[in-house]
């Protein structure tokens, strides 16, 4: 049985669709019009869509035309719920998803903006004033889909049902490989940790004789909130790391701990500011404890110690499970899965290149720690397969659940808007 992704329309359309000689308003929604120039740019690309097949060209024009509506529909909640995107959240997607293209083209920033003045005959300017329109719908969507439709898990019955039902509309994996790895984080030795937490103690004996929080934050806090006084906002419970969260359990607001709490970034002294039911609002003064060349020699020998003994799946996930500093991966062997290639970060992409099927990687140095990766498997093209894939199945079955749940939310906000089609053909 085949089902239909539901995305919003506009991310279908390309970013620059050619210009209409005779532009005209096509519909209003709440008050905003959708340009017959929009309804052709992404008539374009409908019509070469599987969806469109079967269908004459006066429907296809109904049905893009629906599907912009919905998207008006969608965009009408940002004032009725007062959704906000600020100018930097976007700004930040935007530079985001240059350095990606740039990173997976394997070219500098430099030679992506000639690329684009020669392609798209605009400077990076315009392009990137283009493309923050996008991402800004873009995310109000996406905080829109979060406020109503967010936080469906379904049972593992249920994503085994979606797999069952819907197998054959998933798409497939292309030139993908199988991948395990394990982490070796460089941790400072006891000297180290022993010495700036007697510097943590000193500065909250400053803050005991009245010294200013927000001095000493901003003097000594190596978090990118020191800027602010250390003040990293509102957190739901749960998200914050546990030796944090149970160390402010008692803490009255205003107050802050009356001893150095060790968390995986660090020492850290923690300020209450604010409580609310779900969550809690704390400053920090965060000090790292930074390995020594001998800490991160060590971790080195280790891992080149693992690269010769490792030499079969079963001891490689043994080993995975038993020393990797992956929380996430550890558990089940240091599994990654399946990943389609140009998935692999561009960190990871020329040593993965290197590796024969069944061949253990060099150690290397990534973030705080050095890294072993095994590839498992290659193939061409795959389909998913609940045993392999079950979280990613998961996360289309959830997507799915989602989307049918916005659809019928769509359904009910229609009829609170105010719509009118003007273009007739």
């Amino acid at each position: 049985m085949k089902f239909k992704w539901i995305v919003p329309f506009f991310l279908c359309a390309t970013a620059f669709a050619a210009p209409e000689l005779f532009e005209s308003i096509a519909a209003i929604v709440d008050g905003k019009p959708i340009m017959r120039s929009e309804v052709m740019g992404n008539l374009y690309q409908f019509q070469n869509s599987a969806e469109a097949a079967g269908l004459s060209e006066k429907e296809q024009v109904a049905f893009v035309i629906d599907r912009l509506i919905d998207d008006k529909v969608l965009l009408s909640r940002v004032d009725r719920d007062s959704i906000q995107i600020s100018d930097d959240e976007v700004e930040m997607r935007v530079t985001q998803h240059l350095q990606n293209l740039a990173a997976r083209q394997n070219i500098s920033m430099a030679v992506l903006e000639r690329a684009i003045r020669a392609q798209l005959g605009m400077s990076m300017a315009q392009y990137r004033e283009n493309l923050a329109k996008q991402v800004r719908e873009q995310m109000t969507i996406g905080r829109i889909r979060q406020r109503y439709v967010g936080g469906i898990k379904p049972t593992r019955k249920e994503v085994a049902a979606f797999y069952e039902q819907y197998k054959d509309s998933i798409p497939r994996q292309y030139n993908c490989m199988k991948l395990a790895h394990i982490s070796l984080k460089i941790h400072p030795d006891s000297t180290v940790v022993d010495s700036v937490r007697r510097f943590a103690e000193l500065l909250i004996d400053s803050l005991d004789h009245g010294m200013n929080w927000e001095i000493l934050a901003k003097a000594h806090s190596q978090d990118s909130s020191a800027n602010k006084g250390g003040d990293i906002g509102y957190f739901q419970k749960g998200l914050l790391d546990p030796a944090y969260e149970r160390a402010v359990k008692w803490v009255d607001n205003g107050a802050y701990t009356p001893q150095p709490v060790l968390t995986e970034r660090g020492w850290n002294i923690i300020r209450v500011i604010g409580r609310k039911e779900d969550g809690i609002r704390t400053a920090m003064i965060l000090l790292q404890m930074i390995p020594t060349a001998a800490d991160s020699a060590r971790v080195l020998q280790l891992a080149d110690s693992l690269r010769t003994a490792l030499s079969s799946d079963s001891l490689f996930e043994e080993a995975a499970k038993k020393i990797s500093s992956d929380k996430a991966t550890n558990f089940n062997g240091g599994s990654l899965g399946w990943v389609e290639k140009i998935e692999v970060d561009s960190t990871f992409q020329p040593i993965v290149s290197e590796l024969s099927v069944g061949e253990v990687s060099e150690p290397f140095l990534a973030g705080d720690g050095y890294h072993l990766l095994r590839l498992e498997d290659m193939k061409q093209v795959r389909d998913y397969t609940l045993e392999d894939d079950f979280m990613k199945v998961e996360t289309f079955a959830i997507n799915y659940m989602e989307d049918q749940k916005l659809r019928e939310l769509i359904k009910k906000w229609r009829e609170e808007v105010h719509i009118e089609i003007r273009m007739k053909e």
